[in-house]
């Protein structure tokens, strides 16, 4: 049978205690590699370097400088032989290398659908959205083109935030 008197309890205890206390918890934003950027930044050319000219990262909720990693301006539809992406707005073929694409395909007033490709080819639409995206230390934020933030559940994004430059 094991016995314990008070007095090793006690010690156990003070021991443990004085081990824990004494340990410090680094929080991981404070061993982040990324590092935080002063406002107005100047990266958003080299990191979107085409497309309507960009839309301005606002600072987020936590108060960091974001990055442009997307602009959205259209619609894409899928082909046996690649796929097609138009800016929905005037209908330019924004991959214009790909050969059996229209080079034009504006939408029409009851929304876009895809067109027959060069080839005859019936396509699918794989995407349609006109807003963008930017990259924060702590998740990405991506807004419609009315400013309104899509991925709500993100809560470093700033509810609203319009594309000044489109």
């Amino acid at each position: 049978m094991v016995s314990f008197t008070l007095s090793s309890i006690a010690f156990v205890a003070v021991l443990a205690n004085s081990l824990f206390a004494s340990a410090h918890i680094t929080p991981s934003r404070d061993v982040s590699t990324l590092t935080k950027r002063d406002a107005p930044q100047g990266v958003l050319i080299g990191c979107y370097p085409g497309g309507l000219g960009g839309c301005p990262c606002p600072i987020d909720n936590d108060g960091d400088s974001g990055v442009l990693i997307n602009v959205f301006p259209g619609y894409q539809c899928a082909y046996p032989s690649g796929a097609c992406a138009w800016n929905d707005r005037n209908g330019e073929l924004d991959n214009v290398q790909q050969t059996n694409c229209p080079s034009s395909s504006p939408c029409p007033s009851t929304g876009c659908v895809c067109p027959l490709d060069n080839n005859g080819d019936i396509g699918v639409m794989i995407n349609y959205f006109t807003g963008y995206q930017c990259a924060y230390p702590n998740g990405a934020c991506t807004w419609d083109d009315n400013g309104s933030l899509q991925n709500t559940r993100q809560g470093n994004c700033p509810v609203s935030a319009q594309c000044t430059t489109n």
